[in-house]
């Protein structure tokens, strides 16, 4: 049985296309930047459902060529329990 009360884990958008756009600073794959892959780990899971938003954001921009590309999350501190 599961229990209700445990979250699910945030996936990875990861589509194993790890390739920096140079024209944009996006992964070819997925459209995080190279800090938001870097620091997907430590992001909390609030923090990596932004990144994932803003990653549908930006593949909506770059599918329709109009728009103003999400910012970049950057680096946090770990709030994640050891």
């Amino acid at each position: 049985m599961i229990d209700s009360r445990t979250p699910t884990p945030v996936r990875s958008p990861c589509v194993k296309v790890c390739e920096i756009d140079p024209a944009n600073g996006l992964c070819r794959g997925c459209q995080r930047t190279q800090d938001e892959r870097d620091w997907w780990i430590a992001y909390s899971d609030v923090q990596q459902r932004e990144v994932l938003r803003r990653c549908e954001q930006r593949r909506d921009v770059l599918a329709s060529g109009a728009g103003v590309l999400a910012p970049n999350m950057g680096s946090v501190e770990s709030r994640r329990r050891k």
